[in-house]
């Protein structure tokens, strides 16, 4: 397979795990930061081969195929088609975008252009979530009825922090909710019939808690519970009329509980969660190199897209 030259647009935290795991994988191409010290700096530390002091300079290098957008939620559009007008294939981090035209301008976009678009949701790509959907296929499960998620991060009460500042894509659902409707909406089958919820606000004004419910035309119901302000465990559920799966810590899971009506279990073990960002690049770099974009999951990443914008907007956030 080839290999791709990625560029990284923001140097922030999760831009030094993904640069980690992609050097475990192949040798990074180029990094970008508004600062040149701190790409240089960067640079050093990962082996890249090229840094730049501004978003732009990468972009323009004619070298780079695919850009991994790791700035601040508030930035994430802005970047997507600065880099999609250059020809270049994104992958953006989560939540990638809450409004839902504008991520359509930017899918339709990307289509014209031949490029590939997408988020990065660990959830898509980890194996054991393709082999509980391979159980769901066979009908280990029975019918799927019932799908929930359970999300809470507890922050710190600071409203400088910009997991509470509106003006940097503050709220708990452009943090955490993209998750929770990621994994519900991913298992869930039918076109949504129905959309309710609750929200609670953090003083700022962001929205800091959800409860979410969804109904498809499968007569299947989704629960997504988020909180800012208290510990919930990262927990999954998939409830079916033979047997339901129980998956904790499910943003990167490599382990899941199969449990009967009689209260028997089986364990299921299959990748692992340290390798959560190799197998996310590994699919990305698959659907590049074959031109079959399903495995970026980018129809997933629309209808969550879509919820998000819904819920938002319903709330005047």
């Amino acid at each position: 397979m080839k290999q791709f030259n990625w560029g990284i647009l923001g140097l922030g935290n999760i831009a030094h795990e993904f640069a980690d795991n992609m050097a475990k994988l192949h040798p990074l191409y180029a990094v970008a930061s508004r600062s040149l010290d701190t790409a240089l700096d960067f640079q050093k530390k990962y082996g890249a081969d090229r840094a730049y002091g501004s978003y732009e300079e990468l972009l323009n290098d004619p070298g780079v195929d695919v850009v991994y957008v790791a700035t601040v939620n508030s930035q994430h559009y802005k970047c997507i088609l600065a880099c999609l007008e250059h020809g270049k294939h994104v992958l953006c981090e989560k939540a990638i975008w809450g409004n839902f035209e504008e991520m359509k301008t930017a899918y339709f976009l990307a289509q014209e252009k031949g490029l590939l678009l997408c988020e990065a949701m660990t959830i898509y790509h980890m194996p054991i979530f393709k082999e509980i959907k391979n159980l769901i296929a066979s009908g280990k499960l029975g019918k799927i009825k019932f799908v929930e998620a359970e999300l809470g991060s507890l922050k710190e009460d600071d409203p400088t922090n910009r997991f509470f500042n509106p003006d940097l894509g503050g709220g708990a659902m452009l943090d955490i909710g993209t998750y929770g409707l990621s994994f519900v909406t991913y298992f869930l089958s039918g076109d949504l019939t129905e959309l309710t919820h609750l929200m609670g606000r953090y003083p700022t004004g962001v929205d800091e808690m959800w409860s979410i419910s969804l109904k498809t035309s499968a007569q299947e119901i989704g629960s997504v519970n988020l909180t800012f302000r208290a510990k919930l465990p990262k927990r999954g559920i998939i409830a079916g009329e033979k047997a339901y799966i129980t998956v904790m810590n499910y943003v990167r899971a490599d382990k899941a509980a199969l449990v009967y009506p009689d209260g028997s279990e089986e364990l299921l073990e299959i990748g692992e969660t340290s390798k959560a960002l190799q197998y996310e690049i590994q699919d990305i770099e698959e659907a590049l190199s074959t031109g079959d974009f399903s495995s970026a999951f980018m129809d997933c990443t629309m209808k969550v897209v879509e919820l998000m914008d819904r819920l938002l907007k319903a709330e005047n956030l």
